[in-house]
């Protein structure tokens, strides 16, 4: 076994998330601790015993008793636990009286990170690259792609099992602190997870010939074991239930979708193999790519071991060649004045060196995007750099250097390899909110919408995807939460992935006021 030597690198990340002193008379800031949390899961017949588990990252302040809050928060589509790390720790460091646990999907117990983990441990990014990309063997083993039949499993992982994990980790929650309130929330499509947790009927398996109880006007009716029973609110960050989502029919949803130049989307059927194949995964741009995963990784380890260096990685955005550091290679990735994808994008900086301007399809940059391929280094100037946060006109919210520190947390990653297509089908399945006609009850118990009552919190980024309080409108309308119990504050200049790790975060103290506001 490798022995560790990253000991600067283990004490950056443990005190990741303490405050600055500012003065003798401040009080220390609470130390950040993050432990696993690992509980059965959902007990999917399919699945072998190992990948039925429920995982968290348990986020707590040392020396604290027992909490009187947990708020237990789900990442996006693509992304782990560690996307939610900053965040965690700001919110109990300025209230050491509440736990955050940041979940992870199954799929996170599939992914292989002993290349990442090496380059960690050796404090050498060359361990990362050689094992995902060289035929490196690490403690006797080489890396190999998940094979379709080697997680065929995964066909089976749907809303009905994600959101039972979930309700593990909630359970958990309440067993260890049964005087705590518990809140759920999530980012992106995490928050439309919570959302669809509080309005599902967990005492209902999906079966076609269990009927939905309904009242007289065939409405669902009422059911003890809904979601916000198990809740004390929600917190929605840049995510919700949308109108813009299109509700799957039947034959779609068994048969797949398939649009001229797009990529196809395979069905149910596909996926169980009945009547053709199809992997469990999901693999196109619009959803995930493990590979991409991976490589963001890997352009991490350089960026946060030798940032300065000149990249010799051969991945987007650095093309044929191009003079560009490390740093900003992966800068280039994430900064919201380069990147086209609204769901990836943080103001972390700007690059120095001369680009092309390219359109921005959000319309958000007026002036358009920097088109990093196309980047050579300013006159005087060896390679492309990267002005970091906060120095950089103009003004960034995330911190490169800790985003980096994040992103490479051990234990969990930022990005969720392995997206299964289920999941995704069983979403367009469920985007109406209600699952109990005929078809759709046999694969999802979505019946309690209408009946969600517990306090609601949604902050909306300026720059991401609820830019305007109009566009909660479809989700409220189809709860029975009071209007006085809905908070909504959309959080100016904000993008996506600003508002899960800027620095001096606006959402920190709206949740921790929301939440006191509940307690109390």
């Amino acid at each position: 076994m490798m022995r560790y030597r990253g000991l600067a690198l283990a004490l950056m990340l443990l005190f990741a998330g303490t405050a600055p002193q500012t003065g003798t008379a401040q009080r220390p800031a609470p130390t950040v601790l993050r432990v696993t949390v690992d509980v059965p899961g959902a007990q999917e017949v399919h699945t072998p015993r190992e990948y039925n588990r429920a995982i968290a990252l348990r986020y707590f302040s040392v020396g604290t008793s027992a909490p009187r809050a947990v708020l237990v928060l789900i990442p996006g589509l693509n992304s782990g636990p560690n996307t939610l790390d900053i965040l965690a720790r700001e919110l109990v460091v300025h209230d050491p009286t509440i736990e955050v646990w940041a979940a992870g999907t199954r799929g996170t117990l599939l992914q292989d990170r002993r290349g990442i983990t090496a380059a960690l441990a050796y404090e050498d990014p060359d361990f990362a690259l050689g094992y995902y990309y060289g035929g490196l063997a690490i403690d006797g083993v080489k890396y190999a792609p998940l094979t379709d039949t080697a997680a065929y499993f995964a066909a089976y992982w749907g809303l009905d099992v994600h959101l039972r994990d979930v309700r593990a980790l909630v359970e958990e929650a309440h067993r260890r602190y049964p005087t705590a309130r518990v809140f759920l929330g999530g980012h992106s499509l995490g928050g439309i997870l919570a959302a669809l947790y509080a309005g599902y009927d967990f005492g209902r398996l999906p079966d076609p010939q269990a009927e939905v109880a309904t009242d007289p006007r065939g409405r669902p009716v009422p059911s003890m074991d809904a979601g916000d029973r198990d809740i004390a609110g929600l917190v929605l960050l840049d995510g919700l239930p949308l109108s813009v989502i299109p509700r799957l029919t039947s034959s779609q949803y068994l048969e797949g979708i398939h649009i001229p130049l797009f990529p196809s989307i395979p069905g149910v059927r596909q996926l169980l193999g009945i009547g053709g194949h199809a992997g469990p995964f999901a693999d196109i741009d619009s959803v995930a790519h493990p590979k991409d995963s991976i490589l963001l990784d890997i352009i991490t380890t350089y960026a946060y071991f030798w940032p300065q260096r000149a990249s010799r990685l051969p991945f987007y955005p650095r093309g044929a060649g191009q003079a560009i550091t490390n740093e900003a290679l992966l800068a280039g990735v994430l900064s919201d004045q380069t990147q086209p994808d609204l769901f990836i994008r943080a103001s972390i900086g700007v690059p120095v060196g001369i680009f092309e301007r390219v359109p921005d399809p959000w319309s958000i940059n007026r002036n358009g995007l920097l088109k990093m391929s196309t980047g050579r280094p300013a006159p005087g100037r060896a390679l492309v750099e990267w002005t970091p946060y906060p120095k950089d006109p103009p003004p960034g919210h995330v911190d490169l250097r800790r985003l980096e520190s994040a992103i490479l947390e051990p234990g969990a990653d930022f990005t969720q390899w392995y997206v299964p297509w289920r999941l995704v089908l069983d979403l367009g399945l469920s985007a109406g909110l209600d699952t109990s006609d005929e078809f759709s009850r046999g694969f999802a118990s979505l019946t309690q919408v209408r009946h969600t009552t517990v306090p609601i919190l949604i902050l909306g980024a300026g720059q991401g995807l609820i830019r305007t309080a109009r566009q909660t409108a479809f989700y409220l309308s189809r709860i029975e939460t009071p209007a006085a119990e809905v908070r909504v504050r959309i959080l100016p200049g904000l993008t996506h992935l600003d508002i899960e790790n800027a620095d001096d975060n606006p959402a920190v103290p709206e949740i921790l006021d929301w939440v006191d506001g509940v307690l109390h």
